[in-house]
């Protein structure tokens, strides 16, 4: 094993520890907290030794002695009321304390919402190591409290009705921290490394700001707004009346009210070694009302983007300083990249509500977008495909290509989105127009070693296209309500959906083939134009009653819900394909091609009608727990007809078709508040794949030698059969946060469309698209997650792992084979974080599949990947990020294993006030050793793929990070 690559990332660690050591020296180390325990934002000053005390006691309303639950109770130092812990009491009124320091003054402040804060002194002795303050009694606001001491304070956290609050204040952090590192600070509050946000064990919805999503992405918010700009984090469920078994939790963050507008950015640009360049920038505004951003990038090292959001996520303030950061180049991407993008946002809220609560529920918002791209790369690949034949021997095929492509892109869309008391309305459009143009070559060669035929196959092709495409949306629903005054239910839930599609396409092609073999009476060649022009519509109605039994009964005792539904699909499709050949003799002389000049017209309907039967029980203990049973039984039938007329008669093809596709679905939830949560779904469900014309009658493309078609007009509908198993299960244990999941499928597919593949005596491949026998296949996919807080230490670990299993047929020179395909893949990570400034971790994913076609071939490809990673982050200073792959792949059609290492890092340097200027070297593909290799297997096939890819550079980049927030000084 060559040891360089890890003598030289032990140096870089080292090095990286002993800059972070000197910065560390003038740091504050803060202690996590436990909504139970008493591990809240502790002073470094605080040693480890004393803080083994245990406080318990019980809150109660001193007037009716009755027992306060939900209520804060925090510690703090009585000399300089630094926060030592807090928790919100049990469902009796408790509270108990762990790890709180021994033998130094204490008090503890005991508050709720219509009651005054209550304080009372005390001491742990070192000797007991415990203290038990018994009934801590607590006043409300009307009342004079006289034997306790009233002091103002802000809680850290607290319970407003059904909203937990935490106060921004309470948590002393860097100057220069923003969202996510409150959020990490907050008890029973994980952000995982995939960016999820859990509160409770329960996963995070949506993450919004001051009621509204911010620039459409948490991260944007998570990593951009400073902590200092914040007045509370809020932590409710929505959708609890509808049915609490399935409410969604949302977290908002409420602003200062001197800090509810703002701004901030990135502009940035680098060169580096071998003439590579990047440049970047983005801008952004918020106010109450207003969102506005503006976007734009220029590189050639493989760094892209396809939406607004998506720049702005890689250019936010804390990025690039943690292990996550996924601003780096793509080092699997082919070939060498120039992208250059661009574009705005802005959104217009014209809701007046000032609660951000109910703002939240009560949108009437207008939002657009503007983005555009373009993208141009030269790829050389090269490629070997073995092809098994059985006993007719094997087909050896190599090629080699080269290719030059420009493509650009212009995306716009707009929306308006309208909610009601009860009901809701929302209008989209979206537009985009797109264009290319391609230059390419290639040259293949085929050797069969039972026949010893041996060709050779040269094309170049020339293509541009252009298309637009456009779609209108427009979708609504009302809720069924009671209305108190007349005692009656009012309304209906009924909701409805319509979308308008429209496209165009342009695409203009010349193909020169030549044809060689060891026959010389076997050679052809071909020089042939196509020009292609098609535009299509299309229209989907959906429409959905709900409780129609309650519609049609007054007084329905009939505990079975029915609801009833339409899907009405409409699309048009025109072509025009216009084919010629180079006329022999000639210079630039073109005749038709009859048999590929085709003009044709598609037809869809498909129209689905359903009714669904559904009933659901459950029992629950207030603030214990929740339990739930639902029962879905969908009756749908389809009716779906298709009419092609074509200039080509085999393409006149009308067929229309009528099935029963019922599905059914249990549902299970086991919510046992404050421990964990499980949810249980097993679904049947059944579909119809309708053949396309191109598979039933595709017209065949000599100059294509690679893969000609054939005619078969008795192809027929799949019919799918398929069962699903969920089951999700999340721990609401605040400080070891764990959540798993389980998916199992299995389906069986009646009539499967498979291949027919004829290897001719010139090694072409002819294919013919045949209904097969039953396929069936088992999908399993699973993860577990689990995080371990202890005081300012996280440690989070993952585990995934998947595997697929499909049986079927198909045929091979006219003899049919069983097929089995199996595939799988696993990855297990750690990551361990030392509050906002340290971070590591190590991961190993395997990913593999293997073939069997009867005795025909077997054929196997894998990849190992070694992942190991390090940040380090200085608030406002020096920070380094390392990122190390190591890599092994191997499948059939190389004889030994390839190992190759991916190692990036980034050094950078913070400046200026706030640290808004930033220096960064980046050093990426240390090793040199990036390889642009892919294996792909199916059935009796294995190809092998290499081609060039970004290799090996340094870059030094600049930014600066305008921001300001609130009213300007």
């Amino acid at each position: 094993m060559n040891i360089k690559p890890i003598v030289l990332l032990i140096g870089l660690l080292t090095g990286c520890s002993l800059i972070a050591s000197a910065q560390k020296k003038d740091t504050t180390a803060l202690k996590q907290v436990d909504v139970k325990g008493a591990t809240a934002p502790l002073p470094k000053k605080l040693s480890d030794s004393i803080l083994v005390g245990t406080v318990t006691g019980t809150l109660k309303d001193s007037l009716h002695n009755y027992v306060l639950r939900s209520a804060t109770v925090t510690i703090y130092r009585a000399a300089d009321n630094e926060l030592v812990g807090f928790q919100l009491t049990n469902n009796y009124g408790k509270f108990t304390f762990k790890q709180v320091p021994v033998g130094i003054p204490l008090k503890i402040i005991g508050s709720h919402v219509s009651y005054k804060d209550s304080e009372k002194k005390f001491l742990i002795p070192k000797n007991t190591k415990t203290i038990e303050l018994g009934t801590v009694t607590i006043d409300r606001t009307d009342r004079v409290l006289k034997e306790v001491a009233i002091k103002a304070s802000v809680p850290p956290m607290q319970m407003r009705g059904d909203t937990l609050e935490f106060n921004a204040a309470a948590f002393k952090l860097d100057t220069n921290a923003v969202i996510d590192d409150l959020l990490r600070k907050l008890t029973g509050v994980t952000i995982w490394a995939d960016g999820k946000i859990t509160v409770n064990g329960r996963p995070i919805s949506r993450l919004l700001v001051d009621g509204k999503e911010f620039f459409g992405g948490a991260k944007i918010a998570l990593q951009n707004i400073p902590k200092n700009s914040v007045q509370k984090i809020q932590v409710y469920q929505v959708d609890k009346e509808k049915d609490p078994a399935y409410a969604q939790s949302e977290v908002n963050v409420v602003l200062k009210k001197d800090k509810k507008k703002g701004t901030f950015g990135k502009i940035g640009v680098g060169g580096g070694t071998s003439r590579h360049y990047q440049a970047d920038g983005m801008m952004a505004y918020f106010s109450p009302q207003t969102q506005a951003s503006v976007v734009g990038a220029f590189n050639d090292i493989n760094k892209t983007a396809s939406s607004v959001s998506s720049m702005m996520e890689f250019n936010s303030f804390k990025g690039g300083s943690n292990i996550n950061d996924d601003n780096h180049s793509d080092f699997r991407r082919d070939g060498r990249n120039i992208f250059r993008g661009g574009g705005f946002t802005m959104s217009h809220d014209l809701n007046q509500e000032t609660d951000t609560r109910k703002r939240s529920n009560r949108q009437n918002m207008l939002r657009g977008e503007l983005f555009y791209n373009n993208s141009s790369n030269t790829i050389i690949s090269n490629s070997n495909t073995l092809t098994s034949l059985g006993t007719a021997g094997n087909l050896n095929q190599t090629s080699s290509n080269t290719s030059d492509n420009t493509n650009w892109g212009l995306r716009s869309n707009g929306s308006y989105s309208k909610s009601y008391l009860h009901g809701s309305l929302y209008a989209s459009y979206n537009f985009s127009s797109r264009g290319a143009n391609s230059k390419g070559e290639q040259m293949s060669n085929s050797f069969n070693d039972d026949t010893q035929r041996q060709t050779e196959n040269r094309s170049t092709n020339n293509n541009s296209n252009d298309g637009r495409n456009f779609s209108l949306s427009l979708r609504g629903n009302t809720n069924r309500y009671f209305e108190p005054k007349t005692n009656r239910y009012k309304s209906a839930n009924l909701s409805f959906a319509y979308t308008f599609g429209a496209d165009d396409s342009n695409s203009d092609t010349r193909r020169l083939t030549s044809f060689t073999s060891n026959v010389a009476s076997e050679n052809r060649n071909f020089d042939r134009t196509y020009a292609n022009r098609s535009n299509s519509t299309q229209h989907t109605l959906n429409t959905n009653l709900g409780q129609l039994l309650d519609l049609l009964i007054h007084r329905n005792r009939i505990r079975w819900d029915i609801s009833v539904g339409n899907t009405l699909n409409v699309s048009n499709r025109a072509e025009r394909n216009d084919v010629n050949d180079l006329i022999t003799g000639t210079v630039g002389q073109y005749q038709p091609n009859t048999g590929l000049t085709n003009n044709s017209t598609l037809t869809t309907v498909n129209e689905r009608p359903s009714i669904t039967f559904s009933r659901s029980f459950s029992k629950s203990f207030e603030n214990r727990f929740y339990k739930s049973l639902s029962f879905y039984i969908n009756a749908q039938a389809e009716a779906f007809s298709q009419r092609n007329t074509a200039l080509q008669s085999v393409q006149n093809i009308q067929r229309s078709y009528f099935n029963f596709v019922p599905s059914a679905t249990v549902r299970h939830s086991n919510d046992q508040y404050g421990n964990y949560r499980a949810e249980y779904s097993l679904n049947y469900s059944t579909s119809v794949n309708y053949p396309s014309i191109f598979q039933i009658a595709p017209l065949a493309d000599n100059s294509d030698l690679n893969s000609i078609p054939l005619v078969n007009l008795k192809l027929k509908p799949t019919y799918r059969h398929g069962l699903n198993f969920s089951y999700d299960y999340n721990s609401q244990v605040p400080k070891n946060d764990f959540n798993a999941e389980l998916r199992l499928s299995a389906a069986q597919i009646e009539r499967n469309i498979t291949d027919s593949v004829f290897y001719d005596a010139l090694n072409r491949t002819v294919r013919k698209y045949v209904n097969g026998k039953t396929n069936r296949n088992f999908r399993y996919e699973g993860n577990l997650n689990r995080t371990i807080k202890i005081k300012n230490h996280q440690f989070e670990g993952s585990f995934e792992s998947g595997a697929g299993y499909d049986l079927f047929n198909s045929f091979v020179n006219g003899q049919d084979y069983d097929t089995r395909q199996a595939s799988w893949n696993t990855a297990a990570r750690v990551i361990y974080y030392l509050s906002s400034t340290w971070s590591g971790g190590v991961g190993e994913y395997y990913s593999g599949n293997k073939t069997f076609q009867g005795d025909l071939s077997q054929l196997t490809s894998y990849t190992w990947t070694t992942n190991f990673g390090f940040a380090f982050a200085f608030p406002g200073s020096f920070f380094c990020n390392t990122k190390v792959n190591f890599n092994n792949t191997k499948s059939s059609a190389q004889a030994d294993n390839i190992y190759y290492t991916i190692w990036n890092a980034d050094f950078g340097y913070r400046f200026f006030k706030n640290a808004s200027g930033e220096i960064k070297l980046s050093a990426l593909d240390i090793l040199h050793q990036n390889r642009g290799l892919q294996n792909y297997v199916s059935n009796n096939t294995i190809t092998q793929r290499t081609s060039n890819v970004l290799t090996q550079y340094f870059m030094l980049t600049f930014a600066y990070y305008p921001r300001g927030f609130g009213p300007r000084k």
